[in-house]
């Protein structure tokens, strides 16, 4: 059942010509420099601080670590962090 909807996936991302990781719902992250990181698909901010940010993307978390960081701006489909970013885990 699993490997079907995986490939219904990968035929719809390729038909709308959208990379497969976005239909599938999984997170997307872009880091800028060391100074902006992007992310899309996000289900939520799960710890917040000026030197840690944990952030829900469905079956893994991501840990953005750093100072003076801030979240500048959060949808329901995708949020910005600002500051020096030292490094960012995924669990």
């Amino acid at each position: 059942m699993e490997e079907n909807r995986r490939g219904l996936l990968e035929k719809t991302a390729e038909a709308l010509d959208l990379p497969g990781e976005i239909v599938a719902g999984l997170p997307h992250i872009e880091l800028t420099g060391s100074h902006q990181l992007r992310m899309e698909n996000h289900k939520g901010i799960l710890a917040y601080g000026s030197e840690e940010i944990l952030i829900s993307g469905g079956k893994l978390v991501v840990k953005v670590r750093g100072e003076g960081l801030e979240l500048r701006a959060m949808n329901a489909g995708q949020l910005l962090i600002t500051g020096t970013i030292r490094g960012v885990d995924l669990s």
